[in-house]
């Protein structure tokens, strides 16, 4: 059990202090709720706490509603420390002489593309086996493969949207090292339409 654990029981009383435990400060915001219950300052604790007292979740929204401005101070220097590390590992990585590291975009593209080929000619092929083979079985194969390239709808919705995401990024990419300024193109059209 950890810290996030208490922030799913918490959260609908005191959202900001629930999502805070989930996160890098939680630690720090779960000795805070675990002193206003009067527990010991450990998840496992604050969740008996929260269980015995039917009063516990209004102390801990009192205790937001007393700390708001700490607590969302904690949340915004928690965050640019994430946000700060976030951007340390993206400068290494666009500073790496290792080839995979640079190539790694245009690895997960080839990848998407190969699997979208032979899951194309699997779907082809199973069909046309079934309508050949056998013919009078071939209606519901047919739709079973309808239902199954339905529900891997969604896995290719997260690739191509990957994809496309890395495709922009290596555009931009391309621009800054020709010392260009990013967002030309349609996006940096509708952008500058609506005012961006």
């Amino acid at each position: 059990m950890d810290w996030s654990d208490v922030g799913g029981m918490v959260a609908k009383a005191a959202p900001l202090v629930g999502s805070m435990l989930g996160g890098p400060a939680g630690g720090a915001v779960g000795g805070l709720v675990a002193k206003a219950l009067g527990s010991e300052a450990t998840p496992e604790a604050t969740v008996e706490a929260l269980k015995a007292d039917p009063e516990a979740l209004e102390r801990v929204r009192k205790l937001e509603m007393e700390n708001e401005r700490d607590l969302t101070r904690m949340h915004l220097e928690a965050e640019t420390a994430r946000l700060g590390q976030v951007n340390k590992t993206m400068r290494a990585e666009a500073a790496s002489n290792d080839g995979y590291v640079r190539r790694w975009r245009p690895t997960f593209g080839y990848a998407v593309a190969l699997a979208w080929v032979v899951q194309a000619f699997g779907i082809i092929g199973a069909c046309l086996y079934a309508a050949i083979a056998s013919p009078t079985e071939a209606g519901p194969i047919i739709n079973a493969v309808g239902s199954m390239v339905s529900a891997l709808g969604m896995q290719w919705a997260v690739a191509l949207s990957v994809l496309g995401v890395n495709v922009a990024k290596r555009s931009q990419d391309k621009q800054v090292a020709a010392g260009q300024q990013p967002g030309g193109g349609l996006l940096g059209a509708i952008t500058k339409r609506l005012g961006g």
